[in-house]
């Protein structure tokens, strides 16, 4: 049996989701936890794309049935290979021939399926209203070196709704932002995973979020929720000197050196040369502390240049004299209880 269904019960749904999409498409990004079993290689489907404009819509139709029948064989041991259940979801591009096509074949093989009316197309407009949704925002900032990440962890175990965006980019959104981290996901898929992390939040209720450039390592916070950010009031966490020069020497010193002057290079521009070279110079014999001292001389005159920026009149501040997340975590949430 077949189902048409929209993007709220696909999605409601906890069946195995596949995707028959090209490979090349699913690589770029897909529905969280998707399962790739491609309808047709990326050869064959530019094969069709080229057909299509050479020839027209009904001449590649059959160019694909071509195809898609000598491989159909398989399909079914693909989904063997996924999942022992009978009942599945399965999307394409835009709800087209190609779900249809493997939802018959499925079907016909004693399959009850799931089919995601208007496809991936559709699913990224309902990823963009929910995140445009997320308007009770409030910004966590700081100096680099406040542990606001380690902040956030900690609200979050408290029952607080938390977006570590630079988690789901796999970038801490530095020159050092990419040191010890995954490969970052595409634009597209990041917002796919903000949707994901948003999925169980209410959009009534105070959202925790760091405060962030438009951009994080190569990748782009969304439009929808960016435009939120910006309105939002905020939390600036002030620390000592000392305390950030530790927590950051603490946090990257158990990186390799050369690892780091490599860093430190990507700011020679801003920095000069000659102050890249002595900081480089003073990293590889492991001078950490001198090290940050002076970089964040640079780090905090941008933050200072980005604050000004932003309507940083809604900011609250916050003295404190630790980076431990757990005891900075109380005081703020007691603030907010006598608010």
């Amino acid at each position: 049996m077949i189902t048409s269904v929209n993007c709220t019960e696909f999605l409601n749904t906890p069946v195995p989701c596949i995707d028959v999409r090209a490979p090349i498409e699913f690589e770029g990004s897909s529905i969280i936890a998707a399962h790739n079993v491609p309808l047709l290689n990326n050869e064959n489907r530019k094969a069709i794309g080229i057909c299509y404009k050479q020839k027209g819509k009904e001449a590649a139709i059959a160019m694909g049935y071509e195809l898609i029948n000598p491989i159909s064989h398989t399909f079914i041991d693909s989904m063997h290979a996924i999942t022992e259940s009978k009942t599945v979801k399965i999307y394409c591009a835009r709800g087209g021939l190609r779900s249809h096509k493997m939802a018959e074949y499925l079907a016909n093989n004693g399959y009850d399926v799931l089919l995601l009316r208007g496809g991936y197309k559709a699913y990224r407009n309902y990823v963009l209203k929910r995140i445009e949704c997320f308007k009770n925002i409030l910004i966590l900032s700081g100096n680099t070196g406040c542990n606001k990440t380690g902040l956030l962890e900690a609200l979050l175990q408290k029952g607080e709704q938390v977006l570590n965006l630079e988690g789901l980019a796999n970038h801490k959104g530095s020159a050092f932002g990419g040191l010890g981290e995954k490969v970052q996901p595409s634009n597209a898929q990041f917002s796919n995973l903000i949707f994901e992390a948003l999925r169980t939040f209410n959009p009534d209720q105070r959202l925790w979020v760091e405060s962030e450039s438009i951009t994080i390592g190569r990748i782009a916070i969304p439009l929808e929720l960016w435009t939120n950010m910006q309105m939002a009031n905020g939390i600036e966490i002030v620390l000592p000197l000392e305390e950030r020069i530790n927590f950051i020497v603490n946090t990257y010193g158990q990186f390799d050196l050369n690892a780091l002057a490599e860093a430190i290079q990507k700011l020679r521009k801003r920095l000069g040369a000659e102050a890249t070279t002595t900081l480089c110079e003073m990293t590889l014999n492991n001078q950490l502390h001198g090290v940050v001292r002076q970089l964040l001389q640079y780090y905090d005159k941008g933050y200072e240049a980005s604050r000004l920026k932003k309507n940083c009149q809604n900011y609250v501040k916050f003295n404190m004299n630790t980076t431990n997340a757990d005891t900075n975590c109380q005081i703020l949430l007691q603030h907010l209880q006598i608010r």
